[in-house]
């Protein structure tokens, strides 16, 4: 780990869980990271391969990475603007874009700037390898010179593939590659399919997206639904899809 306080680039991981802690970890290997959580249980942990300290301290870092659960995002900006460093970029990581880029706008300072992000893997589908995954990118509020030192982090270091999309046209498609997903898999683990005792190959593919979706907290899952648009679209189209189904069985069935 480079933990050269002469390093230009630093990093601060704001929320530490799973996701947060996984980012820190990379983060790391290449450049000062600081990290924070409300949680001091997380602390023992992160400081394996970064350094703890005050959420103060975290706020006057260059990258300020913010991997706190969706709904906390509005009132973390409401309640600690006054407390980033002029200067500083603020990157979250949702899942969920615009409504995170409008509470920036609304609550961050005309001096403190802002990126929105998503990286397209996470702890278990990057567990072996994070180069050539995927991240989303999108620039709020941010001097080119700083976005693209941080693009060329990405890209170089981290060896991955970036796409630039609006605000709504990576919400409509999170719709499917998220929530839909989530939706089906919470379903099938309701239905109780971990629990067979034989799968054929498809089975055993549909049991895997179970097991990733429930590696998930069901907060998580709820902050897709509430926050992305385009949620109760796509979720209507799916169970307009089912019982269209569902009406053909029963058409030909005696």
């Amino acid at each position: 780990m480079r933990m050269m306080e002469s390093d230009p680039i630093n990093f601060s991981v704001i929320g530490t869980g799973r996701f947060g802690h996984f980012w820190c970890r990379h983060l790391s290997k290449y450049h000062p990271t600081f990290a924070y959580d409300i949680n001091p249980d997380y602390r023992k942990k992160v400081e394996r391969f970064a350094k703890w300290d005050s959420l103060e301290k975290c706020l006057t870092k260059k990258y300020i990475f913010l991997t706190i659960p969706i709904h906390c995002i509005k009132d973390f900006l409401r309640q600690n603007k006054q407390n980033f460093k002029k200067g500083s970029v603020l990157i979250d990581c949702a899942s969920v874009k615009v409504p995170v880029l409008g509470w920036f706008e609304d609550h961050l300072p005309a001096d403190v700037y802002y990126i929105a992000s998503h990286p397209l893997f996470g702890p278990d589908s990057a567990k072996n390898k994070l180069r050539d995954n995927v991240i989303m990118v999108m620039p709020g509020k941010v001097p080119l010179k700083e976005y693209q030192i941080l693009v060329r982090f990405f890209m170089e270091d981290f060896g991955l593939h970036i796409y630039n999309l609006t605000a709504y046209e990576h919400d409509e498609l999170m719709a499917y590659n998220l929530n839909l997903v989530h939706f089906l898999g919470r379903a099938l683990d309701d239905l109780g399919i971990t629990k067979l005792p034989i799968m054929m190959s498809s089975l055993s593919k549909l049991n895997d997206i179970v097991k990733v979706v429930m590696n998930d907290t069901t907060e998580l899952f709820l902050d897709f639904y509430k926050y992305n648009p385009y949620s109760g679209k796509v979720k209507e189209q799916w169970l307009a899809s089912f019982k269209k189904i569902n009406d053909q069985i029963g058409k030909e069935l005696p």
